[in-house]
C-alpha cells in the first residue's frame, strides 16, 4: 500500500480511540499516581514559514532553550496501580490547576488517592478526591514509580517515531492509554469501535482536520 493510505489508516484508527475516550472518560479508582512528562513541540510534515518563532529543528535536535521552556509539550499522565492509565497534552511548560482540573476532574471520586510530586496545582483536586505527596523511597507505598515507567513507554516510542506532530500528540495519547499494561486482546475492541459507525470520524479529510491539538 501507498504509505500516504498507510498514514490515513493508522490516523482514523486514533481518532476512533480519541473520541471514544472523550465520549466516555476512563474513571481512576483506588490508589493512583500523577506527574508530568514533557516532549519536544514537532511539526513534523508541515513546512515553516521564514519568519516563524524558532528555526527548523532536524530529527534527534534539541531544544534551543536550556531546562523547561515553551518549546516542550506538557503531557499529564495518571495511571491505577494495578488498572488503567491516562495520558492528555494539555499545555506548554508547567501544568497548572486549571490543566489538572481538564484532565482529572470528571475521572476521580472520592474512591480515589492521587499521589502526586507535591505540586501546588494538585490541591484543587481536594473537594473530589483524596491528594497524598509521593515520596522518593522506592520501599515506601507513597512511591510514583509506576507512572514514571508509563512516562518511559511514552518517550520510547516518540524517541522511535522521531516526534510525533504536535496536532495529533493526544491521538496517540489515546493509544498509549489504551494499549499500556493491558491484560487483554485490545485488536478486537478497536476493530468493533471502528464499525460501530457511533458518530466517529471515518473519512481520511476528517481524521486530518477535525480536534487536532493546538497548543
Amino acid at each position: 500500500m501507498h504509505h500516504e493510505t498507510v498514514f490515513n489508516m493508522r490516523h482514523k484508527i486514533l481518532c476512533c480511540l480519541e473520541q471514544e475516550e472523550a465520549a466516555n472518560p476512563t474513571r481512576l479508582e483506588g490508589v493512583c499516581e500523577a506527574d508530568e512528562t514533557y516532549v519536544l513541540e514537532s511539526y513534523k510534515g508541515k513546512k515553516l514559514n521564514s519568519d516563524f518563532r524558532r528555526r527548523p529543528r532536524k530529527h534527534g535536535a534539541v531544544a534551543e532553550s536550556r531546562g523547561l521552556s515553551n518549546e516542550y509539550i506538557c503531557i499529564c499522565a495518571r495511571i491505577e496501580r494495578q488498572g488503567s492509565a491516562i495520558s492528555k497534552a494539555v499545555n506548554r511548560a508547567k501544568a497548572g490547576s486549571d490543566d489538572i482540573i481538564r484532565v482529572l476532574g470528571e475521572r476521580v471520586s472520592s474512591k480515589t488517592l492521587i499521589l502526586s510530586d507535591g505540586a501546588k496545582s494538585y490541591g484543587v483536586l481536594g473537594e473530589k478526591c483524596t491528594v497524598q505527596n509521593a515520596v522518593k523511597d522506592e520501599d515506601s507505598f507513597f512511591h510514583i514509580n509506576t507512572v514514571n515507567g508509563y512516562h518511559s513507554f511514552i518517550k520510547e516510542r516518540n524517541r522511535n517515531a522521531r516526534g510525533f506532530a504536535t496536532k495529533y500528540l493526544n491521538r496517540y495519547n489515546a493509544f498509549f492509554s489504551k494499549v499500556y499494561r493491558t491484560t487483554k486482546e485490545v485488536t478486537d475492541d478497536i476493530y468493533n469501535m471502528l464499525c460501530d459507525m457511533n458518530n466517529r470520524y471515518n473519512t481520511a479529510s476528517q481524521s486530518q482536520t477535525q480536534n487536532l491539538l493546538e497548543i
